[in-house]
C-alpha cells in the first residue's frame, strides 16, 4: 500500500465483502438485527450477477410451493411495483435502495478488496481500493463475510478451499468425474435484443467471430424468439483458470456475442429481421472459482437424498446444472442436469471457514463439491444463504462470538429468527407467538397456525378474506413492546404477476417484444386495510395501509394495545386477499 496515498480507516462489527444478491442481502439481514456492517462492493452497482451489468436471471428451487421468500421476495416484489417493466436500471436502483435505507449500513462501490491482515487464525483487517477516489480503505471489524464469489479473502488470509471437480470416490458422487481436476463452469457474457417495426440491419466488428452455420457455432438452440434464451451457452473458460485468465476469457466471449448476433441477423432466415441488438454484457457472468471449506463440505448425496441436518438455515431446488468445462465447444446442449430432493437443506457449518475463526462466506463460494455447487450457485439459493450468514453474523456481533460458537450454542436462535424473518427451512416450521386470540373460526384458525406460510403438499394453506372484510385480534395482556406479524400471499403461482411463463418464473426480462405486457402485482396480495388499535384505556389509534407491495408485514402495538381491529381490507386484484399466518411477537 502506497503510504503517498490517502487512506480511510473503518470500524464495523461485520465486514462483507462482495455486494451481489448474496453479499447484498447478507448485509441488510446483519443491519437490520443490529450489527454495525461495512459492505464492500467493487462494481459501480450491487447485484452482481443480476444487476444490469451482467443480467442473469434470479433462478432458485423448482416447484410453486418453494419459492425463495425473505429478502430476496421483499427486492422483487419493490421492483415489481416500481419497475413493472423490468428495466434494468431501475431494478438497480431497488436492490440500492435496499442497502441505502438501512441506517447500519456503510457503503464503498467501486472498492475492490486488496488485502488482508491475520493474526492467531482470524482475520483482523482488510484494505480496499476505491478506483474513483484513488484511495484506500482499511476496515477493522469481528466477523468477515466473504461474498465475492471468487473468495477474494482466501488466497490471502490462508483459508482452506478448493478449485475444480472432486474425483468420483472422494464423496461417493455418480456425477462427478472419475479423477480429480481443476476444470470448472465458464463464464458467459450476455446478450439482449429488442423487437422493432422496422427492418434493423447489423454490421459487426471486424474483430468479431464469424460463424456461417449451426455447425460452426456448435449447434447450439438460438431460436430466441421462441425460446426467450437469454444465451447463457455463450460459455467459455471452464478449461482454463476463471480468475488468472479472465481477461483472456472476457475478449474472447466478446467476440462471440458479436459473432452470435452477426450469424441471427447475416446467416439464414432466423425470424430477426426487425430485431436489433440493444445490449451486451462486457462483464462476463462467472459460475465457479473458488470454494471455501467448512466444517461441512455439501455434496451430491446431500442433495439427491434430501439430507437432514440439525443445523439447516437455507435450501436449495435448482437441478444440479453441471455444464461442461468445454462450455460454447461442446457441441449441442452443454450442460447434465441431475435433479435434486427438492427442497434440499444447506446447514450452517457450510457458511463459516474450518480455520479461519472469523471468516464466513456466503454464495456459489460456500463449503460444497462441484456437484453441489452446480445447483447451490443459482442466484436464489445464494439469496437465502446471504440471509441466513447475515443474521448468524449478527449473533456473532450480539454475543461476541465466533461463528462456529453459533452453530455450538446459539441454533435455535438462529432458525427462529430467520423463520421469524420469512425463510424457509427444510423439516422445520414456524409456531405461532404470544398469547391472543382471533374472530377466525377453528378451522380457519389452525391453517394460520400450522407454521406454513406458504402452498404445502398441493394445498394452497390460506386464507383468502373476501375484499372489505374484517378480522380482530384480543390480546390475552395488554402489549408492551410487540408487533403484529403478517405473512401475506404473493402468489406463489405467479399466474397473476404474468400471462408469460418465463416472466413468472424469474420476473426478469431477456429479449424485449413489441408490445409486451408490463408485469402485475400480486393478486391476492393485501394491498389497502385500514388497522384500529384499542388501548387498555379505551382509546383507539388508527392506522391505514396504502399500496401495501411486500409480503411480510410487522406492525408496531402501541403500548396498552389489548384488542386490534383490520377493517376495509383490499387486494391488488380486487378478489379477496391471502393470509398465512397472523401472531403477536
Amino acid at each position: 500500500m502506497n503510504p503517498l496515498l490517502p487512506c480511510q480507516n473503518h470500524e464495523a462489527d461485520i465486514c462483507v465483502i462482495g455486494g451481489g444478491l448474496a453479499g447484498l442481502i447478507a448485509a441488510v439481514s446483519a443491519a437490520r438485527h443490529g450489527a454495525h456492517v461495512l459492505l464492500m462492493q467493487d462494481r459501480p452497482m450491487l447485484g452482481g450477477n443480476a444487476s444490469s451489468e451482467v443480467r442473469m436471471w434470479v433462478r432458485g428451487a423448482a416447484g410453486k410451493e418453494n419459492r425463495e421468500t425473505g429478502i430476496l421476495q421483499e427486492l422483487e416484489l419493490e421492483n415489481i411495483y416500481r419497475n413493472p417493466t423490468m428495466n434494468y436500471s431501475l431494478w438497480d436502483s431497488v436492490m440500492l435502495q435496499a442497502v441505502l435505507q438501512e441506517k447500519n449500513i456503510t457503503l464503498l462501490l467501486n472498492c475492490s478488496c486488496m488485502d488482508c491482515e491475520t493474526e492467531n487464525g482470524r482475520i483482523v483487517s482488510v484494505t480496499g481500493w476505491q478506483l474513483n477516489t484513488y484511495s484506500f480503505h482499511r476496515v477493522h471489524a469481528h466477523v468477515f463475510l466473504d461474498c465475492s464469489g471468487d473468495s477474494v479473502l482466501a488466497p490471502i488470509s490462508g483459508a482452506a478451499y478448493r478449485v475444480g471437480r472432486e474425483g468420483k470416490a472422494e464423496f461417493d458422487e455418480y456425477g462427478a468425474p472419475e479423477t480429480a481436476d481443476r476444470k470448472t463452469m465458464g463464464n458467459s457474457c450476455l446478450i439482449q435484443a429488442r423487437e422493432t417495426d422496422h427492418p434493423c440491419p447489423f454490421t459487426p466488428p471486424e474483430w468479431a467471430y464469424v460463424y456461417p452455420d449451426d455447425e460452426s457455432m456448435y449447434n447450439k438452440d438460438h431460436d430466441f424468439t421462441k425460446t426467450c434464451t437469454n444465451f447463457w451457452w455463450m460459455e467459455l473458460g471452464g478449461e482454463r483458470d476463471t480468475i488468472a485468465d479472465a481477461q483472456e476469457v472476457n475478449m474472447e466471449l466478446l467476440r462471440v456475442a458479436f459473432g452470435v448476433w452477426d450469424h441471427i441477423k447475416n446467416h439464414g432466415d432466423h425470424g430477426a429481421e426487425n430485431w436489433e441488438l440493444e445490449w451486451v454484457g462486457f462483464l462476463p457472468g462467472k459460475r465457479e472459482s473458488r470454494r471455501y471449506e467448512g466444517d461441512y463440505i455439501l455434496n451430491q448425496r446431500d442433495l439427491e437424498e434430501g439430507h437432514d441436518f440439525p443445523d439447516t438455515v437455507a435450501f436449495g431446488g435448482w437441478t444440479m446444472d453441471n455444464h461442461d468445462p468445454r462450455g460454447l465447444r461442446c457441441d449441442g446442449y452443454s450442460s447434465v442436469h441431475i435433479k435434486p430432493k427438492v427442497p434440499y437443506a444447506i446447514p450452517y457449518r457450510c457458511l463459516y471457514s474450518r480455520n479461519v475463526s472469523n471468516l464466513m462466506f456466503a454464495g456459489r463460494n460456500i463449503s460444497a463439491t462441484h456437484m453441489a455447487l452446480s445447483s447451490t450457485r443459482v442466484m436464489a439459493t445464494c439469496s437465502v444463504i446471504g440471509q441466513a450468514a447475515g443474521t448468524a453474523a449478527a449473533l456473532c456481533s450480539r454475543y461476541g462470538c465466533l461463528p462456529r460458537d453459533i452453530y455450538q450454542a446459539h441454533m435455535d436462535e438462529l432458525q427462529a429468527q430467520l423463520l421469524d424473518d420469512g425463510c424457509l427451512l427444510p423439516g422445520l416450521t414456524r409456531p405461532p407467538r404470544g398469547t391472543f386470540s382471533t374472530s377466525f373460526g377453528p378451522d380457519d384458525a389452525a391453517v394460520l397456525e400450522n407454521g406454513w406460510e406458504r402452498p404445502h403438499e398441493g394445498n394452497e394453506n390460506r386464507l383468502l378474506i373476501p375484499e372489505g372484510c374484517d378480522w380482530s385480534i384480543a390480546l390475552n395482556t395488554p402489549a408492551d413492546n410487540l408487533r403484529m406479524r403478517l405473512a401475506l400471499d404473493p402468489d406463489f403461482t405467479r399466474e397473476s404477476i404474468s400471462p408469460r411463463r418465463k416472466t413468472q418464473t424469474f420476473t426478469q426480462r431477456a429479449n424485449i417484444f413489441l408490445n409486451e405486457p408490463p408485469v402485475k402485482m400480486p393478486a391476492p396480495l393485501l394491498k389497502d386495510a385500514e388497522i384500529v388499535f384499542w388501548l387498555l384505556d379505551t382509546r383507539k389509534i388508527v392506522q391505514k395501509i396504502t399500496d401495501n407491495h411486500q409480503a411480510l408485514l410487522w406492525l408496531p402495538l402501541p403500548k396498552d394495545t389489548v384488542a386490534i381491529f383490520v377493517r376495509n381490507v383490499r387486494s391488488w386484484g380486487g378478489e379477496g386477499v391471502g393470509l398465512f399466518a397472523c401472531d403477536i411477537c
